[in-house]
């Protein structure tokens, strides 16, 4: 009797899926190969992996044409994260002038609701191609439905110009309030927190991220958990900047997967639901997170077991009792190996302006893991040197760290040496591992320090002048305010000179800035509508050898609704996308 032909299982999805971070040493469709095994189901089941990273909601609905073409017996489909990349508000001319009047006649709230419209119907379209895909060739679904980190993940800071002069004026003052914890310590007291906080949100009318998330934060803190965790889903959803909105998966996109899961023919795994039943409000964090919706091994395990109990089920399959079980224990990869991979999610975790907390929590996971990634920590410094051009002699250094290499490689259009990152990890590192990186790092400020260099300009990536005309600069967010932070090296043996090319972003008149160095304050400025050139004297008394850094905090005036209207009209982003300062050139000199 010939053996019966094995059900062909294909799982559309992807990074979250994908496993990004500790990819390649663990992927979802790994663990559900494993699940399989344990099952006792690998011969009757073939996993055909249709996970990759950046995957378009057009590309997964290709993918899951080409599933039916391969006649898959069921699709996994683990998507949502990236459509907010999508942008449909942006998608024809008429669409971005029904934008620009609903701004201009109704406001910003009303403004924001549009392209929350906008964003369900993408969503709901995108979910009756695939259905349709799938009915017509008779291919049953599993809809997985993804989670996002919402204690530990930070939107970036948007400044409401679209409020009167006097609401800016004080939505700016309770921000810098709220940078400050009252007694001036590290801690923050959540009560204070949740008190501006609801203040901005009164000011603004709710319509930045940013200071809902701090509500809702405060508010899981102070044992509010019902409250703060509606807070925090709301600011998930598509709220301000659609053009630099992070890659996680609104409201509006959640629920229309959750509505093809209830489709006949179709299953559902509700990634939040399940989590919120398996860890309470811890599933919102770092507990099951490597940053703002990556998981961490253990969480995958446990959807790569939901997702498979979800395939049994619907082929009618029954699985070997205890496979769960076994599952825990089949997949245990090598310590180094998962250092590297919670040393990646620091990496990436302090590229997306997170909290030191959070980047110090993985560094100190990695060094508790294996010491010994301190040496991959090496490797990233050394890559990140402009005489490396690591992405040009791969080779060398892949041998020492393959996964390094090719994460930084992806990442190659990031600043040149971190000092923030740096003396994050000189922090927790344990002792041996700290005196190992520091005297790399030593080596590496003395070829990079600017008596050294000549001349360095803070606004190219690699420190090389590039000729052209002055250019826009988006001032980005990390976890304090609308704040840009540039790191130089120097020997802090004589004081250096530091020119600055600056204007105001469109339809703002003037603001000002405080610049910092090294968390000093060290000068005053003001941008206009013209261009200005400034120079100031860093002096010695402020710098010091090795890593230092210049941050500049920046305040602004109400934009002209003009100029926001026309934005919408032709760019079909609002005004919390155009810059509230651009910059032409910061250049160090001795």
């Amino acid at each position: 009797m010939q053996p019966q032909k094995p059900f062909r299982v294909a799982v559309v999805g992807e990074s979250v899926a994908r496993g990004f971070l500790l990819d390649p040493v663990v992927t979802l469709p790994d663990l559900c190969r494993t699940a399989f095994r344990e099952a006792g189901l690998d011969d009757r089941l073939e996993l055909v992996d249709f996970t990759v990273n950046g995957l378009s909601a057009a590309g997964a609905a290709k993918l899951c044409r080409a599933a039916t073409e391969l006649q898959c017996t069921m699709i996994v489909l683990y998507v949502g994260n990236n459509f907010p990349r999508s942008a449909p508000w942006l998608d024809d001319l008429e669409t971005r002038r029904d934008a620009a009047r609903t701004f201009a006649d109704r406001g910003y709230e009303d403004y924001l609701t549009v392209r929350r419209e906008a964003m369900a119907a993408f969503a709901r379209e995108f979910c009756r191609e695939v259905e349709e895909t799938c009915r017509a060739a008779g291919v049953p679904l599993v809809v997985v439905v993804p989670a996002t980190n919402q204690l530990d993940w930070h939107a970036p800071w948007v400044v409401p110009t679209w409020l009167s002069e006097d609401r800016l004026t004080e939505w700016t003052a309770t921000r810098r309030e709220l940078d400050q914890p009252a007694d001036m310590t590290t801690a923050q007291d959540p009560a204070r927190q949740l008190a501006l906080a609801e203040r901005m949100t009164a000011l603004d009318g709710g319509t930045t991220a940013r200071p809902v998330e701090i509500a809702g934060r405060s508010l899981v803190l102070l044992g509010r958990e019902a409250e703060g965790v509606g807070l925090l889903s709301r600011a998930v959803s598509v709220s301000a900047d659609p053009a630099n909105y992070e890659r996680r998966c609104p409201t509006e996109v959640a629920e229309q997967l959750r509505l093809l899961g209830r489709v006949p023919g179709c299953r559902v795994v509700d990634v939040p639901a399940r989590a919120r039943e398996r860890y309470g409000v811890a599933a919102l964090g770092r507990e099951i997170f490597l940053d703002y919706c990556h998981h961490t091994l253990d969480a995958l395990r446990e959807i790569a077991a939901d997702i498979s109990t979800e395939v049994y089920t619907g082929l009618g399959l029954a699985p070997a009792p205890g496979w769960r079980e076994r599952l825990v224990r089949a997949v245990h990869p090598p310590g180094r190996e998962m250092a590297s991979g919670y040393l990646l999610s620091a990496l990436h975790n302090q590229h997306w302006g997170q909290s030191a907390d959070t980047v110090e929590h993985w560094l100190r996971c990695a060094a508790d893991t294996d010491p010994t990634c301190v040496e991959d920590l090496a490797t990233y410094f050394t890559m990140s040197l402009p005489e490396a051009q690591f992405w040009l002699l791969g080779d060398a250094l892949a041998a020492r760290s393959e996964r390094m290499y090719w994460f930084l490689k992806n990442f190659s259009h990031l600043p040149v040496l971190d000092a923030g990152f740096a003396e994050r990890a000189l922090r927790v590192l344990p002792e041996d591992g700290v005196q190992r990186l520091a005297k790399e790092l030593d080596n590496l400020w003395r070829e990079l320090r600017v008596e050294r260099l000549g001349e360095i300009n803070l606004l190219d990536t690699f420190w090389r002048e590039r000729d052209s005309g002055p250019r826009p600069f988006t001032v980005v967010a990390g976890e304090s305010g609308p704040v840009s932070r540039y790191g130089f090296i120097t020997s802090g043996e004589r004081p250096l000179n530091l020119d600055i090319v600056v204007v105001a972003g469109p339809g703002i008149p003037q603001g000002r800035f405080d610049m910092r160095l090294n968390g000093r304050h060290c000068y005053d400025g003001q941008f206009t509508a013209e261009w200005q050139h400034k120079r100031v004297v860093l002096p010695r008394s402020m710098l010091r050898a090795g890593a230092n850094e210049l941050t500049y905090t920046w305040t602004t005036a109400a934009r002209e609704s003009d100029v926001a209207t026309a934005a919408v009209s032709k760019l079909g982003t609002g005004p919390e996308n155009l810059h509230l300062v651009r910059l032409a050139r910061m250049r160090l000199t001795p």
